[in-house]
């Protein structure tokens, strides 16, 4: 069992190599090592081999015997379908919740969430820490409807998608950071009233279509960073 420290410190490098890999720093097809990875981020190689396992189960990386890791190719086709199994998921995720009458046990973690974010597009910041900011709490958002829900597969599943993490806010700027804050409150506020009135059918719908709008900047990024693989050819063995 791993201690709070040890998990906070695997958490940390696991969103660390994920930004790498979301922003190209870490290209497809690049080889991975404990080694080289450690001597980069500046940590142990324990959190490192956590996190490469972590990534593992999201399909970003990908094992190959006694080579360490590569970071996976992905088809666009393959990005999409992620896209499309995570919205399924977590409509599924919105209408269990919506019919399992315990919105009140969840409530105020919910409406802090909102608030949360209304604070964040009130101040119009889209820096960094804000990015952070709102990436954790969208994060508490979702996985409070999925408690609610209470299908242990369904959370296990849902904590496996790399979607879930927001990692596409890593990649806005601060502009683009704001008008997404807005965009996801008013779906997030949409998806709340429906899973307080208890509508399962409507609040499926309504995460599901919450759960594609990323789909036209992944695809954007996947093209980017289709371009810098096929750039880099045989320096993908480098780290």
């Amino acid at each position: 069992m791993q201690s709070g420290s040890s998990r906070s410190s695997m958490e940390d490098v696991t969103k660390r190599l994920r930004h790498l890999i979301m922003t190209g720093s870490l290209a497809p097809g690049e080889r991975l090592t404990e080694i080289g990875l450690a001597e980069r981020l500046q940590v142990s190689r324990t959190p490192i081999r956590l996190a490469l396992t972590r990534l593992e189960q999201e399909d970003l990386v990908e094992g190959e015997p006694h080579r360490g890791f590569r970071v996976r190719r992905f088809t666009i086709e393959e990005m999409r379908e992620m896209i499309a199994v995570r919205a399924t998921l977590e409509g599924m995720a919105a209408r269990l919740a919506a019919e399992s009458g315990k919105f009140e046990d969840y409530q105020d973690e919910l409406t802090q969430c909102i608030d949360i974010v209304d604070e964040l597009i009130a101040k119009k910041d889209g820096s960094e820490a804000s990015r952070q900011r709102f990436i954790e709490t969208n994060l508490r958002f979702h996985v409070a409807i999925s408690a609610m829900g209470g299908n242990s597969v369904l959370i296990r599943r849902l904590d496996r998608d790399p979607f879930r993490a927001s990692p596409l806010f890593e990649v806005f700027n601060d502009q683009e950071a704001v008008e997404a804050f807005a965009i996801s409150q008013f779906d997030h506020k949409r998806i709340l009233e429906t899973i307080r009135n208890q509508e399962g059918t409507r609040a499926e719908f309504a995460m599901r279509e919450h759960a594609l709008v990323p789909l036209a900047k992944a695809e954007l990024i996947f093209r980017n960073l289709h371009s810098l693989s096929k750039a880099m050819g045989d320096k993908a063995d480098t780290i």
